[in-house]
């Protein structure tokens, strides 16, 4: 496998870790969207939209974000280096 290869296939890795994450899924989406388009700013108005439809909670979201955000930073910069590299081979 040539280097180029190997790159690419360490991104496609990459791409996969990102898919599968927890801040990736449907649920999660879902819910930040309704957050920010939520314009009243009062937390239990938002929250009792969300667990109406069927989503996370702010606490469960909450949750969510602040265990997840060191690993899909890391994937997303792992991500761009191996971009970079890709792209000066």
């Amino acid at each position: 496998m040539t280097g180029a290869n190997a790159l690419r296939a360490q991104l496609e890795e990459v791409d996969a870790l990102i898919s599968a994450h927890p801040l990736a899924s449907q649920r999660i989406r879902a819910a930040d969207a309704m957050v920010d388009e939520c314009r009243s700013g009062d937390a239990a108005e938002i929250d009792e939209a969300l667990v109406a439809d069927g989503l996370p909670g702010v606490e469960e979201l909450g949750r969510a974000h602040a265990s997840g955000m060191w690993s899909w930073w890391r994937l997303h910069r792992r991500k761009m280096k191996l971009e970079k590299k890709i792209e000066r081979s």
